[in-house]
């Protein structure tokens, strides 16, 4: 017996409630592990945070700093046993603050937190992409890992307005430069990275406080070339065991790690508009968190 159309109505309602319940007890569920965690964890001066909005940099300034700082080791397995994703590590409980101790100093963390959910007492690196390219970027990357189906131009709508995992590429780049003056921040653009990468390192390392000599600069300035990173793809890969349960056959994490590539993706009104956009200062609160720790 067919059900009635208002009985597959009900059914349809019912189960798009279920469906949020649990979606918002798996969000409450990270936030309270991630809160945890961040409450649990002990800073030390010596520790790195490497922030960004996804797609801007935060992998190539990881792999920097490790060989600057790991250079008489293997390559590890994978870049986030060495260098761990702060915020989603501790949200999904796959490290805990007692693990995260356990580390050896220097400690260089990924992270695409705003600077007020980071820990204070340590020092910061924000990465910084040209809009343009960030938005083309993260469009492939979600097309390859989230499904997503949509077209650029759906793509650019979602963007603009924020409704995509970690929000506001505006209010996170406005957000961070609020703390451009904070002497325990170093704000690196992307572009200069791949234009100019032994400036750049050097800078981080000043700003750090290391001291490296020749030898392991220029091993750091080669070894975070495109192409060598690119033969490591394995040991980036975006990956996890979460999108495999859910079916996703990885793809190519590192795409082309060229500058300007976006404009050329996008219409002359596109890229303006993403020119002339600003930050609405929306102020982030406890909810908000769930947006970064997916």
């Amino acid at each position: 017996m067919r059900p009635t159309k208002t009985a597959s109505r009900v059914l349809g309602l019912t189960t798009s409630i279920l469906e949020s319940t649990v979606r918002n007890l798996d969000n409450a569920r990270r936030i309270a592990n991630f809160l945890r965690g961040r409450m649990d964890f002990e800073v030390r001066p010596s520790d790195v945070f490497i922030s960004s909005y996804p797609r801007s940099g935060t992998t190539l300034t990881q792999w920097i700093l490790y060989l600057l700082t790991r250079a008489d080791r293997p390559d590890p397995p994978h870049l986030t046993r060495v260098s761990p994703w702060f915020e989603r590590s501790l949200a999904i409980g796959e490290l805990t603050a007692s693990d995260l101790n356990t580390l050896p100093s220097p400690r260089i963390f990924k992270s695409h937190l705003p600077r007020q959910w980071l820990p204070d007492g340590a020092r910061y690196i924000y990465v910084e992409r040209e809009g343009p390219d960030v938005l083309v970027s993260y469009f492939h990357f979600y097309r390859a890992y989230l499904g997503f189906e949509g077209t650029l131009d759906e793509f650019y709508r979602h963007f603009m307005r924020g409704r995509v995992q970690y929000g506001s590429w505006f209010d996170h780049i406005a957000g961070w430069h609020e703390h451009a003056s904070d002497s325990d921040v170093l704000i690196l653009r992307y572009e200069s990275l791949l234009s100019d990468r032994r400036g750049c390192i050097e800078q981080m390392v000043n700003f750090l406080g290391w001291e490296r000599n020749e030898q392991q600069i220029q091993r750091a300035v080669i070894e975070s070339g495109f192409e060598r990173m690119k033969r490591r793809e394995s040991m980036f890969d975006h990956a996890t065991a979460l999108l495999l349960e859910r079916g996703v056959k990885p793809q190519s994490f590192l795409r082309t790690g060229e500058v300007g590539q976006g404009r050329s993706a996008l219409n002359e009104v596109q890229v303006r508009s993403l020119r002339e956009t600003e930050s609405k200062g929306r102020r982030l609160a406890i909810r908000g968190l769930a947006a970064f720790l997916q």
